[in-house]
C-alpha cells in the first residue's frame, strides 16, 4: 500500500491454511477488512486474472479474487486492473522482465524496511504501476 506521496504505508501477504475454500475465503475477507479499516484507502489496483495451465490453482485464485472484489465493492472502492506485462513495462521498461529484474527495479524505486515475499513484492509493483499510470492519465487530461 502506498500513501499519497508514493511511499510504502503498509505491505504484506494474507496467508491461509490448506483446507476447504469457505474458511480460507472468510479469512481473506476478514484480514482485508482489517487493512481497509486501518488505512484510508482511496483506490485499489489489482493484477488482471491470468489463467495458467493448472486449472485447480486457477479456480482457487479466481475464488480468492472474487472474495477480494466483493470486499472492495462493499467498501465502495474503485478498482483498477493491470496486465502483468504492463506492470513490468512501467517498472522496468520491458514487458517481459523476469522476477529478478523486477525485484531489483522495485528495490531501487521504493524504499521499504520490510523483507518482501514474492506476493507482497508483486502487490507493491502493481501499486507503483497504478500511481504512475494515474499520474500519466492526469497529466494527459490537462
Amino acid at each position: 500500500m502506498l500513501d499519497r506521496e508514493g511511499k510504502v504505508a503498509a505491505c504484506g501477504t494474507i496467508r491461509t491454511s490448506p483446507g476447504p475454500p469457505g474458511p480460507r475465503l472468510l479469512r481473506i475477507v476478514s484480514e482485508l477488512g482489517v487493512v481497509l479499516a486501518a488505512h484510508s484507502v482511496l483506490e485499489v489496483a489489482l493484477e488482471e486474472l491470468f489463467m495458467g495451465r493448472n486449472a485447480t490453482s486457477a479456480i482457487g485464485v479466481a475464488q480468492a479474487r472474487g472474495a477480494i472484489l466483493a470486499t472492495l465493492a462493499a467498501a465502495d472502492l474503485r478498482v483498477y486492473e493491470y496486465k502483468p506485462s504492463h506492470v513490468k513495462s512501467v517498472l522496468t521498461g520491458y514487458g517481459m522482465a523476469g522476477k529478478a529484474q523486477m525485484a531489483r527495479m522495485l528495490a531501487l524505486q521504493v524504499m521499504t524496511s520490510e523483507r518482501l515475499d514474492d506476493h507482497a513484492a508483486d502487490a507493491l509493483a502493481i501499486a507503483l504501476c497504478h500511481v504512475r499510470s494515474r499520474r500519466l492519465q492526469q497529466v494527459s487530461a490537462l
